[in-house]
């Protein structure tokens, strides 16, 4: 738009304007969506619809079933660790939320890896467990 007079600035302040007024509604609507799909329940319901219509051998289902809640579980345990008290921001909810998603989604990508050293530290107990009791198991 060419602006040579006061009513063509006039006619392109007032275009800007509205064009600022939808992108700021779309930013806030966008915001929202975010927010709320970031919410522990709705993450929960989205990832039971993901293993629901999921289509693989039932074994496959449940090994997704555990990661999943695993990787939840730890993200929630960890939020509650580090973010104690229920007061504060939305800045403060929204970081604590974003940190429960991280931890999430790094146990659950990696729960195969965990397991497994869980299971290593399991034998390795035992094998102390039963070298330092002579061969008897306490």
């Amino acid at each position: 738009m060419h602006i040579n007079n006061s009513n063509s600035l006039k006619a392109a302040i007032l275009q800007l304007e509205q064009k600022q007024f939808i992108q700021k509604e779309a930013l806030v609507q966008q915001f929202n969506e975010t927010y709320e799909s970031f919410k522990p329940v709705n993450l929960i319901k989205n990832e039971f619809k993901k293993i629901t219509g999921a289509i693989g051998a039932p074994s496959d289902t449940k090994n997704t079933i555990l990661k999943t809640a695993l990787g939840l579980g730890v993200g929630f345990l960890t939020k509650k660790l580090f973010f104690i008290g229920g007061t504060g921001g939305i800045i403060k909810k929204l970081f604590g939320t974003a940190v429960e998603l991280g931890v999430a989604k790094l146990v659950a990508g990696n729960a195969d890896k965990i397991v497994e050293k869980g299971l290593e530290l399991k034998e390795k107990g035992l094998e102390l467990l039963h070298g330092s009791s002579n061969g008897r198991v306490l």
